[in-house]
């Protein structure tokens, strides 16, 4: 496990001069909300950052960066550091024919990286420039000479096309981050023109010291491509050989189709076809390929995850561990995705970032068991997907058993059991806590089902195409709290009619069709003061159909009834909301009356224009 120093000797955007950080591992994992710094945080690390086209020269130091980066007590130069972003893959290209990837193609993309993101300033005298630009476009690094406050007007470094161009060596070679164009054109032109090459100083057959053609496509670059290829299990592929033909190769480089074993060369697959996330892995692919590479390099990849699936997120790791991490290159990944902190291997080390008002943000330490419940979730949610045909099966089963309901009721939460609990204790008898749910669609004629939270349920109820439903009746019950915004902000354009009823019943709306309806819980005689539609804040979840003292039932002896009281009413800890029902079955019969208004008026809807 390495250790990664970070020092800063200038203050960049919220890092303050002198800081600061110690990072342990291999695979190290950043995490934090949006602003707390992680991508300040890689550039501090890369050592630069561009330089916007048309910056006032009084604001440029904002974007100079002075720092130092160590691995283990060694100091390594900024040409061993490299930095990618999902907005990389943005304007990703085709491959062109090699024959145009010439000198001149290379002098132009210098020239049009060097005008348009002005990397560097005139920090030094005219005779400089060539050394400067040489030595800085060759290591393919942009690192900013010391600022010249000395210098008139601090201007920037102005140069013409053709006064560049000619600065650069003539066997200039523009090595960029994108290999598409450069590295794989390259590549594959390299190794077919050795090919011919050896043929004709060796000969070609099976005989001791001729040429093994079988021997060289082991190793050729387009068949290490598609090998990976089948590990990511992607559905394309390069040919099998690729052929050299004075003065080029016979053809560009190019992705086809691969089905039941087979490369269909028919079917062409453009780059511009594939999805962000599989540009953003292709792209690390066929940097794995690059000759240049050196040990003992840092990887930074800013939010690269952004563009991926759960199963691109693990092709993305096995990517990493097997090409990048066990060549000794530290990689360090700044996240928003709970899927790839979950499906993050065993030996990832986990930090998060936190902004601070006045000072730099501070940096802790994570253990991987703060992250168990999430990591399990998606674990499960990830193996179900992986198996195309048996998901599309198991889903399409769903949506037949979810056709054949007649009536549904949809709530806010996830969790459905203390509406389940309520309908029993009122129409049947008490249940277990393992029977209660087989009693429940044993007796009730309608489903019950979570939405997860107001928002998902209004997505849901305002949907503009609901005539897959025409056959069923679909009632969404809102909270009678903040989640009455939803319910009254339901769109008429949708078919949404007015409001009515009352709010001790249940205040509802019916939506075009007569079919689907919205509504708020109805409100108890004990919670009149908290929740009314006229009323800013409202109070009114499900737990709170109780009263204050049915809940100091459920919670005897709690710190409940002084610490979580709300002006004189109760409001159970979100974190017990799951186990609220099991300790509600030891209630009786007579303290669910609460919930009788409205299950009637569900009743009502689900028969109203029968």
């Amino acid at each position: 496990m390495k250790t990664i120093k970070i020092k800063l000797n200038n203050d960049f955007k919220q890092f303050r001069s002198r800081y600061e950080a110690e990072l342990h591992g291999d695979l190290i994992i950043l995490s934090g909300v949006n602003g707390s710094g992680k991508s300040q945080l890689m550039q501090i690390i890369a050592g630069n950052i561009g330089i916007p086209p048309k910056t006032n020269s009084i604001d440029i130091p904002k974007f100079l960066i002075s720092s130092e980066v160590y691995i283990d007590d060694e100091k390594i130069p900024f040409s061993y550091i490299s930095r990618r972003s999902f907005k990389d893959n943005i304007g990703i290209m085709n491959f062109e024919h090699p024959e145009a990837i010439n000198l001149v193609w290379h002098k132009e993309q210098a020239w049009i990286h060097f005008s348009h993101y002005n990397k560097w300033i005139n920090a030094i005298n005219y005779s400089k420039c060539k050394e400067i630009i040489s030595d800085i476009i060759k290591e393919n690094r942009y690192n900013l000479p010391t600022f010249n406050q000395s210098r008139p007007n601090n201007t920037l470094l102005n140069i013409d096309e053709n006064t560049f161009k000619e600065l650069l060596p003539r066997d200039f070679i523009w090595e960029v981050d994108d290999p598409f164009v450069n590295t794989i054109a390259s590549m594959f032109y390299e190794s077919a023109a050795k090919r011919v090459m050896i043929k004709s100083e060796h000969g070609d057959g099976q005989r001791e010291g001729l040429f093994d053609n079988h021997k060289f496509l082991e190793t050729a670059p387009w068949t290490i491509l598609n090998r990976i290829f089948e590990t990511l299990r992607f559905s394309y592929r390069f040919k099998t050989d690729i052929e050299f033909e004075m003065p080029t190769l016979k053809e560009p480089p190019t992705l086809y189709t691969f089905s039941n074993g087979v490369i269909d060369e028919s079917r062409p697959r453009q780059l511009s076809e594939l999805s962000d996330g599989e540009k953003t892995i292709i792209n690390l692919t066929f940097a794995l390929l690059n000759e240049k590479a050196r040990p003992d390099r840092v990887l930074l990849l800013d939010e690269i995850d952004n563009t991926l699936n759960p199963s691109l997120v693990e092709s993305l790791f096995m990517l990493l561990d097997e090409y990048f991490i066990k060549n000794d290159v530290v990689v360090i990944m700044s996240t928003h995705s709970p899927a790839t902190i979950s499906l993050a291997p065993d030996n990832s080390i986990f930090y998060e970032m936190f902004r601070q008002d006045n000072a730099s943000p501070i940096i802790k330490p994570v253990g991987r068991e703060e992250y168990e419940e999430l990591r399990i979730a998606n674990r499960e949610f990830y193996s179900r997907m992986e198996n195309n045909e048996h998901r599309i099966l198991e889903l399409e089963a769903k949506y037949q058993e979810f056709k054949s309901y007649t009536k549904i009721l949809f709530v806010e939460d996830t969790y459905t059991q203390i509406y389940k609990l309520a309908w029993l204790m009122l129409n049947r008898e008490k249940p277990t806590i393992e029977n209660m749910e087989s009693e429940f669609d044993l007796y009730a004629d309608f489903k019950i089902f979570g939405k997860g939270n107001k928002d998902n349920l209004y997505g849901y109820l305002n949907n503009p195409n609901m005539q897959e439903c025409e056959n069923q009746r679909i009632i969404g019950l809102f909270d009678f709290d903040d989640a009455y915004r939803c319910f009254k902000d339901l769109k008429n354009n949708n078919g949404w009619g007015d409001i009515e009823g009352i709010e001790s019943e249940g205040l509802y709306r019916m939506r075009d069709g007569g079919n689907i309806f919205a509504m708020v819980l109805p409100v108890p005689e004990h919670r009149k003061t908290i929740a009314k539609k006229n009323q800013t804040v409202k109070r009114l979840e499900v737990e709170l159909l109780f009263s204050d003292e049915q809940i100091k039932k459920i919670y005897p002896g709690d710190t409940y009834a002084t610490e979580h009281i709300i002006s004189d009413l109760v409001i159970p800890k979100i974190n017990n909301k799951k186990d609220f029902w099991k300790k509600a079955l030891d209630l009786e019969t007579n303290d669910f009356q609460a919930f009788k208004p409205l299950f009637d008026k569900v009743s009502v809807l689900f028969d109203i224009n029968l």
